[in-house]
């Protein structure tokens, strides 16, 4: 369990078995961030192999009872693995390098440290290195087994009986004698050899095609069929195609694309200490580094068995009724209808939080809610060529949008409403029918019988087509009640005079709202702090604890302002309701040290969520 104090172990009843404050020794790099694993790696045979940042490797057992191994005090530990099979891996510091030895449960050396790298034992046989290039397996005597000399380039431990190894050019999997599977076998009938195998976990193992660009894994079974394809399968694009992630009880942790299926650029992603077998550079990534993504699981048939942003009541919360009196949809779900080239009807579902929230971005900041761009997310299930489809419609709605009947456009039309459709196969395993294509708006209306900062009310008739067969049309209808909206802090810059006008200017890539955000209340000692903006010139109001209204900022009044620490003048408007500010302010500048003259400048800020301090 992590905390902000770091690692730490808790049992089944939630009381700690060791206080939390270590860190580990490994990290993933991405993009200068480095995010750590626990130092505690997963418990087997009774105990925990422990790498933390500061100190020395060790083991803990479950009653949080520290274990050195006796041959510890004789050498340099520098990494440890847990055990398998009663052996567990050492790296020591020797021969101005590191070698690796097994170690057996008493403590002392069971094969001696002289091999370059190594793994665990399973079904009697662990990898092990020569050199960066050189591996074979050997017993737990530390003789080699297989194969009759350690000329593999790759190795991994052995699951259900096979290895995946690199010979050569040649990627696959070997039993204990020979190659058991060279090629991946697709449902089409066609074969093609692998790039890179991961290991088998719960009869399945992650392969990547050779003869693709930049393919996405894949998973097969111990015939080297492919039984799930995500992309093909399930339409998900997934984010990290190099990582090859493992099945653990029964359920796949992949990083797909959220929304639009479209993964942002991926970030540079480094490593930092000797190598934690969790993190390298083929195991799962749980960090999110991508702009537009979110974690989902599979099960074994490929179905999606749990989505990081899926909708889910909170607990307690009473299901939502499919109709109010009259048949009148009831306050918070939709319905939709699906016609032409797919075809389905289904309704009402939940739109309150977290589901059908709508988006919104500005510039670089977190959203103005009042101008837009906003977006709709309505997600149902229909048929597609006789097959069971999940669809996600998209809606853009553009700046300046208010209640009423508006035209919708074609999709990419940034002035008009406009959406796609995707629709993506439900069924696991590969299929002979082709995946069904991306429908982009070509027309239709979008009444809003309801639109404010609050939620949204209204129908929608909108035709769809593929880019490439325009002729395929889908005709879809929607209803909905009372459509959330999610807030962010907002900031609007509407006036700017003097040298803040002239730095405007100066800098058209970088726009100045972006110096006032994020804005930052908080309220401690009877006092309201007001902060706009992490980096200057940051701007700061401090009012009395109770204040709501207008307000004069100056040396003699009960409010003060001051721009990157220094006094200024300031009026305007301070309205709070249940612990959120919106306010006007109008900002004189005269006589500041960073600026060449005066200048001025005019505010406006709403949503703004007050926080309490942690000193109180």
């Amino acid at each position: 369990m992590e905390t902000e104090e770091g690692w730490g172990l808790i049992d089944s009843s939630g009381a700690y078995v060791v206080p939390p404050g270590a860190r580990d020794a490994d990290a993933v790099i991405i993009d200068e961030t480095p995010y750590h694993l626990s130092p505690y790696k997963p418990f087997s045979q009774g105990c925990s192999a422990v790498t933390p940042e500061e100190g020395s490797p060790h083991f803990i057992t479950r009653d949080g009872t520290r274990w050195d191994p006796p041959v510890f005090t004789e050498h340099d530990v520098l990494d440890i693995g847990a055990f398998s099979e009663g052996l567990a891996w050492v790296r020591t510091a020797r021969n101005d390098g590191n070698e690796i030895g097994w170690i057996d449960t008493d403590g002392a050396w069971a094969i001696e440290p002289e091999y370059h790298d190594g793994g665990d034992f399973a079904a009697g046989r662990a990898p092990a290195a020569m050199s960066d290039t050189n591996w074979g397996y050997i017993d737990r005597n530390g003789a080699l087994v297989f194969p009759r000399k350690f000329v593999l380039s790759e190795a991994d431990p052995y699951a259900d009986g096979l290895a995946p190894v690199k010979l050569g050019d040649d990627v696959g999997y070997m039993d204990a004698e020979d190659w058991a599977i060279r090629e991946i076998r697709f449902a089409d009938g066609s074969r093609q050899a692998m790039a890179a195998a991961g290991p088998f976990a719960d009869g399945l193992a992650p392969v990547r095609a050779a003869q693709a660009y930049n393919p996405a894994p894949v998973w097969i079974d111990q015939d080297g069929e492919v039984i799930i394809d995500p992309e093909s399968d399930s339409r998900l694009t997934i984010c990290n195609k190099r990582r090859l992630s493992r099945y653990h009880d029964g359920l796949l942790p992949l990083v797909v694309g959220d929304g639009t299926n479209i993964c942002g650029n991926t970030p540079e992603i480094s490593h930092e200490g000797l190598g934690d077998p969790r993190s390298g550079p083929q195991q799962m990534l749980w960090a999110l580094p991508w702009a537009r993504d979110k974690l989902v699981w599979l099960d074994r048939d490929g179905h999606e068995m749990i989505d990081s942003s899926a909708c889910r009541r909170p607990a307690g919360m009473e299901p939502l009724p499919v109709e109010a009196y009259a048949g009148v949809l009831a306050a918070g779900a939709y319905r939709m209808e699906v016609s032409g080239a797919a075809e389905g009807q289904f309704g009402p579902a939940r739109a309150d939080a977290p589901c059908n929230r709508s988006e919104y971005t500005l510039a670089e900041n977190e959203g103005t809610n009042d101008v837009g761009p906003w977006r709709f997310s309505f997600r149902g299930e229909a048929r597609w060529q006789d097959h069971p489809v999940n669809t996600n419609l998209s809606l853009n709605l553009p700046e300046g949008l208010s209640a009423g009947t508006h035209e919708v456009g074609e999709f990419g039309d940034d002035t008009a409403v406009n959406g796609l459709l995707w629709l993506s196969l439900q069924q696991g395993r590969a299929s002979d029918s082709k995946r069904p294509a991306t429908y982009r708006s070509l027309g239709g209306t979008l009444t809003l019988s309801k639109f404010d900062q609050t939620s949204a009310t209204g129908r929608l008739e909108v035709t769809l087509a593929p880019r490439d067969a325009p002729e395929r049309t889908i005709n879809l209808s929607a209803r909905f009640r009372e459509i959330p909206y999610t807030f962010a802090p907002e900031i609007e810059i509407t006036r700017l005079t003097g040298a803040l006008a002239e730095m405007q200017e100066q800098m058209p890539d970088d726009p100045l709202v972006n110096f006032f955000t994020p804005i930052e209340v908080t309220e401690a000692d009877g006092r309201l702090s007001v902060v706009f903006g992490t980096r200057g010139p940051n701007l700061e109001l401090v009012f009395p604890g109770d204040h709501s209204g207008p307000f004069n900022a100056g040396p003699d009044e009960p409010v003060s302002a001051s721009l990157s620490e220094m006094p200024v003048s300031a009026e305007g408007t301070l309205s709070r309701a249940d612990d959120v500010l919106a306010g006007d302010i109008d900002v004189q500048i005269l006589d500041h040290p960073r600026f060449d003259g005066d200048a001025g400048m005019s505010l406006r800020f709403a949503h703004v969520p007050m926080a309490t301090s942690s000193d109180e």
